[in-house]
């Protein structure tokens, strides 16, 4: 009787971090489309006014109809509301290494509304919830990969 000992370190090392990329990658993607469901689906409860240009007096001292719109703000604490959808079409993700990843935006006021302002502005925080709640299905999906 004999036994033949094959090296599959290689192999099963290569395969770990083809899924461990998979699961980054699916992780970043999730965060950004729970950001951004965020700000585009949640109940806002903030302060409610008409947004847009004020009608003028058209010709022969007619008023022009009011096109504005209601604009329901959100309230601090609460994900921002979306506005002229800036933001949420700014929210993306970028595998930055085989098994690292960056989501965020590159607009400016996208860390205004997330940490607040020193002026005032309360934190509408988008991001971090959004990573919190993607944070125990990655942890999930390690576990199962080092199986």
């Amino acid at each position: 009787m004999s036994f033949r000992l094959i090296n599959n370190i290689p192999v099963v090392t290569a395969k770990l971090q083809r899924e461990a990329k998979r699961l980054v990658r699916d992780t970043g993607a999730r965060i950004k489309q729970t950001a951004i469901d965020s700000i585009e689906e949640g109940d806002k409860s903030g302060r409610i006014y008409l947004k847009g240009k004020a009608p003028k007096m058209g010709k022969r001292g007619k008023k022009l109809k009011d096109r504005r719109k209601e604009h329901i703000a959100s309230a601090p604490g609460e994900p921002p509301a979306t506005d002229s959808g800036q933001l949420v079409g700014s929210i993306d993700y970028e595998m930055t290494g085989e098994a690292s990843a960056v989501v965020g935006t590159n607009v400016e006021h996208g860390m205004h509304t997330e940490f607040g302002t020193s002026r005032g502005m309360a934190p509408r925080p988008w991001l971090g919830p959004a990573f919190e709640e993607a944070t125990e299905s990655f942890e999930q999906g390690l576990k199962e990969l080092l199986k």
